[in-house]
């Protein structure tokens, strides 16, 4: 304990994190908890020092509890100390956010970093020796985790190459096990129970149905999913299935295909004329993007059933109406004249109306914070390449924890299609502040001279023009009655909340970063 005995930690508040990965390691909590307990008894800190612990072996919410908590740490006013039993509990992957966090408090002094069975302390003081120990901690436990996730990809490859799938069987066929000579087989086969409804939505749609329609007609033949809840199977659903080689004899893994060894529910020459079908339907679906655009196109919907209203023309008026998609949801809102509606949308533009003189202004205080700005979206253009290769981390794992059997197939599915989600997310967020970075004093006095003179450009404006005026000034806008209840974007709302410009004037000018 000599490492530890160099300071006197009585008093301090203590964060004691227990961890375990692999399923063999779960016995291994309570043994770590009392050894926690007993550092955080020698070194007499506060009663109020709590232990967490996190069984992640089954990947549902504790990895997302951790990083709460490392939140918690971070948001802790005083010095505190954070311990793991050893370093590779601490993390195996030296990039991730909650490294870099805890790396930073303890850079900053507000923080150490104990290991007790490792004998080491980590500060912003630590020697040349110690960083290294821990440096090389990580990099081993890295490795460790880059070796398992090198060997699941060639098991993968390996059972893709013999025509296995490597994953949970599609809507129509079920995952199934088996006893062979005392030894577990596995195996795809086609449901029973739900294979006709793959046959006739093929057919279906080779009768010109829609996917909405299909959807329809099976959810109402009692069609439901394959997975424990039973779920409606829906529109975007029923796309999928209608585009998955799968049924034919091919199945498609990481962006490309290979032949499988089960058995076919649909013929090739079936799947390849309903994917004609699909090509003809996108194409007339973009022949038919060309059509009028009104006023109120894509804005509203229905206060009643969420529905979005549709405008058509009539004896020279528009008017809009729901389209009651939803003939589960009672829905009584009359149709409304769109020249009931433009009043009420003059009456907000009117309270965007600021000064030439004032908009000027602003835009002598964005020019001076520009500089700041770039730095903001210089960091965050950073911090997302980060978050980025972290989720390609987290996606290796968990192709790892699935084959091995620490996951479901159903939690895979889960977490696979939420993490590719959150990167694609990432994807947009990039261009995004790579776009704004180049771009924001021009885009900022692009949307005062909108927010000064909205209302005049909009009552000189054509349908079309009137429509993306709205679009970029509103939101989640609903119709109640024929009454419109409105919704204003930022930086919009603000200006209208804003009773006095001097208050929003400081605002800008108080070196504050940007949105999102």
């Amino acid at each position: 304990m000599s490492n530890f005995e160099q300071k006197n930690y009585k008093g301090t508040k203590a964060f004691l994190i227990a961890r375990v990965s692999d399923p063999r390691q779960t016995d291994a909590l309570p043994a770590q908890e009392l050894r926690l307990n007993k550092y955080a008894e020698q070194l007499q800190v506060l009663e109020t020092s709590k232990l967490y612990k996190f069984d992640e072996t089954a990947y549902k919410e504790d990895r997302q509890k951790f990083q709460k908590i490392v939140q918690t740490i971070s948001e802790y006013p005083d010095f505190c100390i954070v311990v793991f039993d050893k370093i590779d509990r601490f993390t195996r992957d030296a990039s991730s956010e909650v490294v870099q966090v805890l790396k930073y408090l303890v850079k900053n002094g507000r923080a150490e970093l104990h290991f007790p069975s490792d004998n080491l302390v980590y500060h912003k003081n630590s020697p040349a020796s110690d960083k290294t120990r821990l440096g090389m901690g990580m990099v081993f436990g890295e490795y460790y985790s880059s070796a398992i996730s090198d060997n699941v990809k060639r098991k993968i490859e390996h059972k893709l190459s013999i025509g296995e799938f490597p994953g949970k069987a599609p809507v129509g066929y079920k995952n199934v096990k088996y006893e062979v000579d005392g030894k577990e087989e596995k195996n795809i086969v086609p449901d029973q129970a739900r294979r006709h409804y793959i046959e006739k939505a093929f057919n279906l749609r080779l009768d010109g149905m829609s996917f909405r329609t299909i959807a329809k007609i099976l959810r109402e033949e009692g069609f439901r999913s394959n997975t424990k809840k039973q779920g409606i199977v829906g529109q975007s659903q029923i796309e999928t299935m209608l585009k998955n080689p799968f049924y034919y004899g091919v199945m498609r893994y990481d962006g490309k295909l290979y032949a499988h060894k089960y058995e076919p529910i649909v013929d090739k020459h079936t799947f390849d004329k309903v994917q004609i079908v699909n090509d003809n339907r996108v194409k007339d679906t973009t022949k038919t993007s060309t059509r009028q655009v009104f006023t109120f196109s894509g804005i509203v919907r229905c206060a009643t059933c969420g529905c979005s209203y549709s405008s058509y023309e009539k004896k020279g008026h528009v008017y809009l109406r729901c389209t009651k998609a939803k003939p589960s949801v009672p829905c009584d809102q009359p149709p409304v004249s769109e020249a009931q509606l433009l009043p009420q949308v003059d009456s907000v533009l009117k309270q965007l109306s600021i000064s030439e003189d004032i908009v000027n202004q602003v835009l002598d205080i964005l020019k001076s914070e520009h500089d700041n700005i770039q730095l903001f979206y210089k960091n965050a253009i950073a911090e997302t390449r980060k978050e980025a290769q972290s989720i390609d981390l987290k996606l290796t794992t968990l192709y790892e924890d699935r084959l091995v059997g620490r996951i479901t197939a159903i939690d895979y599915d889960k977490y696979a299609k939420r993490y590719s989600e959150e990167k694609t997310e990432l994807e947009r967020k990039l261009v995004e502040y790579t776009n704004n970075d180049k771009s924001f004093v021009v885009t900022s006095s692009y949307l005062l001279q909108l927010a000064s003179k909205a209302q005049e450009v909009f009552e000189s404006s054509q349908p079309e023009k009137k429509n993306k005026i709205l679009k970029m000034l509103l939101a989640n806008c609903q119709i109640n009655q024929k009454r419109l209840q409105l919704h204003l974007l930022k930086p919009f709302s603000d200006l209208c909340n804003s009773t006095k410009t001097s208050n929003w004037l400081r605002q800008l000018g108080s070196n504050q970063r940007p949105n999102g």
